[in-house]
């Protein structure tokens, strides 16, 4: 008989909110038995660096899971998503004016401590790396029949089924048919997090990321933007969409969940105004782009009520 593996015991995840709206978890290797921190340790700062934890150690981390991410059935469910859908629609025009819809940068918001925080934050990690090289594409070439290759026939829908009925591990070619590199030089990658520390900031530029203090990033969300922003506080989220303007395609908390919880909220505690106000940029967003729920992920929870958004054909977002 064979006995499952325990599973590793991990400290307990701290909850973190700043003045500024934002919600970070982290570990604390000194306060394990709290969940979450007293009022006047809510100020936000960046997560303390493991004793002894170095460069090296994030790029075998890095390493390793990049490797088990592009060996997984979800890997590739997520890579059919977006050579069948997500980048197919991101031609526009039609004849001689027909052409790619630019993305020249992505902007990340609250990834987390990959030093001291959550392994969620390996995996968002690594899914942004290669849906940043599969949108490479739509950078780097013209938009043809062929311009939107397809590692089989299947479509995304018979992939998320195949993927749960037979979780193989993929053959070696369809896992390296894309990189899954962070430098990606068509797409410009900024990331903004006050919980950073020094060694992430490291880690990060190490790979072609360039670091933002907050609240820079916003202010950098464009038309040609791909936003990365997975379960974000509300009222960051409703900020990060609600600029003048909008993001071309966005990795998010689903947007009707977050007009739920909003009516919710409204419903118990009244509104003066704001709420309905952020309920109206997630409507506003849903209403000028296509969406598709992220599949499950079977070693980490974190694409749960997650969808990729996409702007429809020949439509502003602004």
């Amino acid at each position: 008989m064979t006995r499952k593996p325990k599973s590793p015991k991990h400290p307990k995840r701290l909850e973190l909110t700043d003045s500024s709206g934002w919600t970070h978890i982290t570990t604390s290797l000194k306060n394990t038995h709290l969940t979450k921190p007293p009022l006047s340790e809510q100020q936000l700062q960046p997560a303390e660096i493991p004793e002894g934890q170095t460069l090296a150690d994030l790029q075998k981390s890095h390493a390793r899971y990049r490797s088990q991410w592009l060996s997984s059935p979800c890997y590739q469910v997520v890579q059919r998503l977006f050579l069948e859908e997500v980048i197919p629609g991101q031609i526009e025009g039609e004849g001689k004016t027909k052409g790619w819809r630019k993305i020249d940068r992505c902007i990340i918001l609250g990834l987390g401590s990959l030093s001291n925080g959550r392994r969620s934050s390996w995996w968002e990690l690594v899914f942004l790396e290669s849906a940043l090289s599969l949108l490479s594409l739509s950078s780097s070439s013209s938009p043809s029949p062929s311009s939107s290759p397809s590692p089989s026939h299947h479509t995304y829908l018979e992939a998320e089924a195949e993927a749960h009925e037979n979780p193989a591990k993929p053959k070696p070619e369809t896992a390296e048919a894309f990189s899954c590199k962070g430098d990606n030089k068509s797409i410009k990658v900024y990331i903004q997090d006050p919980i950073l520390n020094a060694l992430d900031i490291s880690f990060l530029s190490s790979i072609g990321y360039t670091v933002l203090n907050h609240p820079s990033a916003f202010s950098e969300i464009t038309s040609s933007t791909f936003l990365f922003a997975p379960h974000l506080e509300i009222e960051v989220y409703a900020r990060a969409l609600g600029g003048v303007e909008q993001p071309v395609v966005c990795v998010g908390t689903d947007l009707a969940e977050c007009v739920d919880r909003l009516s919710t909220q409204r419903a118990k505690e009244g509104d003066d105004g704001v709420l309905r106000t952020q309920k109206e940029i997630f409507r506003g967003y849903k209403d000028v782009t296509e969406w598709k729920r992220l599949p499950g992920f079977e070693r980490d929870d974190w694409m749960y009520f997650t969808s990729v958004y996409w702007k429809k054909p020949n439509e502003d977002v602004h």
